[in-house]
């Protein structure tokens, strides 16, 4: 691989590990907002009328999924941190390319 090739290739690794350096709060999982009956007999939703939206979050920790209701005030607190875990994601399957295409253009070194 020539050499103008490695610097684009060491400047791409330090230009995606600096965001890295100061990463915000993160959380991997999944958003979601179901319908749900509200349980009230009185209320639309129990004769068949339009149902009640509800944030729900979905985690997976150690092989096993865990589901929360998320309140409207943690709303965006939420969001951020899955945004900012795929954020995070993103940059870590970046960094694996090119720290991959870095390796494969080293010349093999003899162990002595």
């Amino acid at each position: 691989m020539r050499s103008r090739d490695l610097d684009r290739l060491h400047h791409r690794r330090d230009a995606l590990l600096q965001p890295l350096r100061g990463l915000p709060n993160l959380m991997r999982g999944t958003l979601y907002e179901p319908q749900r009956k509200c349980g009230r007999a009185s209320c639309t939703c129990a004769t068949g009328g339009p149902r009640h939206p509800t944030l729900r979050l979905n985690v997976t920790l150690h092989g096993r999924t865990r589901t929360r209701f998320v309140r409207q005030a943690e709303r965006p607190q939420v969001q951020a941190m899955v945004a900012a875990y795929k954020r995070w994601w993103t940059l870590v399957t970046e960094l694996t390319e090119v720290n991959l295409a870095l390796l494969n253009a080293a010349p093999a070194q003899e162990s002595t």
